[in-house]
């Protein structure tokens, strides 16, 4: 067993960064599917296309707002201890 704490602090901002990234696309999905509809070159095509990104708007959207919220806690706990481990430092070198 180890003698402390290791955070990365790195990892955690850039996974939510990634996160923020993966919020990004699931909510740009319909804009992205009205290309792909429109590029296929058959109808019927289309509408499936449409349909199938259409279809779980409501729900999209719900995994939109909790990815972004898990992006913006992987970012804050990150910058949490970012700021403790320099109060720490500060407080062992004698200062505020």
């Amino acid at each position: 067993m180890g003698d402390g704490l290791a955070v990365d602090t790195a990892g955690l901002r850039e996974a939510g960064a990634a996160l923020r990234a993966v919020a990004e696309e699931f909510d740009a999905a319909n804009a992205h599917s009205e290309a792909v509809a429109d590029a296929v070159g058959d109808a019927d095509l289309a509408a499936a296309v449409r349909d199938l990104a259409h279809g779980w708007d409501d729900r999209r959207a719900e995994m939109v707002q909790d990815i972004a919220w898990l992006a913006r806690a992987c970012e804050a706990i990150g910058e949490g201890f970012e700021n403790l481990d320099r109060a720490f430092a500060a407080a062992l070198r004698g200062g505020s």
